[in-house]
């Protein structure tokens, strides 16, 4: 099991940061290698499922994710979602506001890739890395995004 964290400063308000990102129409234009989403259970609250693929080393893998936290609080935000399938993980977001804008921070735990597709291809180490910057690119993602965007729920 890999574990990790990511935070990254975002200029714009915690709500609107939040809003974007739950919403599962969204994911596939900011998360890292996600594709357009095959169906959707749900706008995001807790027991949205969403069915799409993942991508890694240009091999497209079927993936479900379910939405298992979602609130709002005084103190912030929080989100979690449990992705199955070829790579299994746990992913945490949250938000915390800070000086006029949010700080989102991703803590995900990452139960490994697959053994039999990549394991003769390439290191773990490598994959592991892979996964880190590719959490890294998304949040760049959300940041570009939501400072620069006047859509709604961007």
């Amino acid at each position: 099991m890999t574990a990790f964290k990511k935070s990254i400063f975002i200029d714009a308000p915690l709500e609107k940061v939040y809003q974007y990102t739950i919403n599962p129409e969204n994911w596939s234009h900011f998360y890292n290698g996600l594709s357009e989403a095959e169906s959707i259970s749900g706008k995001g609250e807790v027991g949205t499922i969403v069915k799409t693929k993942y991508s890694m080393l240009g091999m497209h893998f079927p993936v479900t994710i379910e939405v298992t936290a979602c609130e709002m609080t005084p103190e912030g935000a929080k989100w979690s979602g449990e992705m199955t399938g070829n790579f299994p993980s746990k992913q945490t977001s949250t938000y915390v506001p800070k000086d006029n804008g949010t700080e989102l921070t991703f803590e995900i735990d990452s139960f490994g890739t697959p053994d039999s597709l990549f394991g003769k291809i390439i290191d773990k180490l490598v994959t592991d890395k892979m996964e880190e910057n590719s959490a890294m690119h998304t949040l760049e993602n959300i940041k570009a995004i939501c400072e620069h965007s006047d859509v709604k729920n961007a």
